[in-house]
């Protein structure tokens, strides 16, 4: 009886314990604007000693609030202030389907909001700011930078989770990189994730026919094989070169970058100049109506001792269509074979000769 009567004291006390607990309102406290990464720290420790371990609803929103404000704080910096560095000791997993935080993702930016996680998660491995931010599509802050292993990482954790907000937020997002990398192989590793985790929608099917679509140009399938001309108005075709392999800039005379790139292809093209089984080729996009500033182009970059070829269309042409070509400079890497090595193939300076290397004694 007496060990009863201790055993319901002891509830009660405890009862009265969690009665008298009154939750910090964590939103409220975050609302203020924060001029240094010391701030945002301090806020969040300080918010996190209000709160109980139990109290996970609690716990969840002040991490979710140390995220935006993080995330916000370093764009707003560029990355370019020393103090980011303390910013990722402190972030923690999010359970990114947690109703929780799909509620305070779609209440501010979704996307914006993974942008910020994403960015303090791979600093947090050791990854450089520029190297951890987005690179799966152009953001209002920054430049697109190629997209790296990072990225593909934080869309494979994306599209395993059940968040819709955010599987709509990258399938939107997805567009860019098949257009400026293509379907390679760590996009392929994210195919079978949406097919299963994402539901159906318009949106979804568009990202499968864009797998199934930019499908033809992957590594080892036979290029596809337009008619081309060249400056005298020959015909040819990359089955012509069979036996070689083809190293192809595609570019304009309307493309500054392409212009600024040419030496250096020039230069890589120079320096195998005595290898019979590569062949350098130039393929410009310039519509019919600029035959002439092509030609001219071509003579003043002392590009005449290559063979540079055309579609010589009005529209675009059949070559743009079967190699995706929606933006130049692009590299193309046919091996001897006649099968793709790579449709998106890095600049010269850039990773090129590397393919190069790899590809020619195959």
């Amino acid at each position: 009886m007496k060990n009863t009567r201790h055993i319901m004291i002891i509830a009660s006390i405890a009862i009265l314990a969690l009665s008298c607990y009154n939750p910090p309102q964590v939103d409220s406290l975050w609302q203020k604007e924060f001029n240094t990464a010391h701030e945002i720290v301090d806020t969040y420790k300080a918010v996190d000693g209000m709160l109980r371990d139990s109290d996970k609803e609690g716990k969840t929103k002040n991490l979710c609030h140390y995220v935006w404000n993080s995330g916000e704080y370093m764009f707003k910096c560029r990355g370019k202030n020393e103090d980011i560095a303390l910013l990722p000791e402190n972030i923690e997993e999010l359970a990114l389907d947690d109703d929780i935080v799909e509620s305070y993702m779609i209440e501010r930016d979704t996307a914006r909001f993974a942008d910020h996680y994403f960015t303090l998660k791979a600093m947090k491995r050791g990854c450089s700011f520029d190297d951890s931010r987005d690179g799966i599509t152009i953001t209002v802050f920054y430049p697109i930078r190629s997209i790296n292993s990072n990225d593909y990482a934080k869309l494979e954790e994306i599209f395993s989770c059940r968040n819709d907000a955010l599987h709509i937020a990258y399938m939107k997002k997805l567009k860019f990189p098949f257009r400026n990398s293509g379907c390679n192989e760590e996009m392929n590793r994210i195919r079978p994730l949406i097919e299963k985790n994402v539901k159906d929608s318009k949106l979804k099917q568009e990202i499968i026919e864009l797998y199934d679509l930019y499908g033809n140009i992957v590594p080892g399938m036979p290029a596809p094989n337009p008619v081309l001309k060249d400056t005298k108005g020959n015909k040819h075709t990359f089955d012509e070169f069979r036996g070689k392999l083809l190293v192809i800039d595609v570019w304009a005379t309307w493309c500054s970058s392409c212009l600024v790139k040419m030496p250096d292809y020039i230069a890589l093209r120079e320096s195998y100049k005595d290898n019979k089984d590569i062949e350098f080729i130039t393929v410009s996009i310039d519509r019919r109506d600029a035959r002439n500033a092509w030609l001219k182009s071509i003579e003043k970059r002392g590009m005449s001792n290559m063979l540079n070829l055309t579609p010589d269309c009005e529209e675009m042409s059949q070559f743009e269509c079967d190699y995706h070509i929606s933006g130049v400079p692009r590299y193309i890497v046919i091996g001897k074979d006649g099968r793709i090595v790579s449709a998106y193939a890095p600049p010269p300076g850039g990773g090129l000769k590397e393919i190069i290397s790899k590809s020619i004694d195959k």
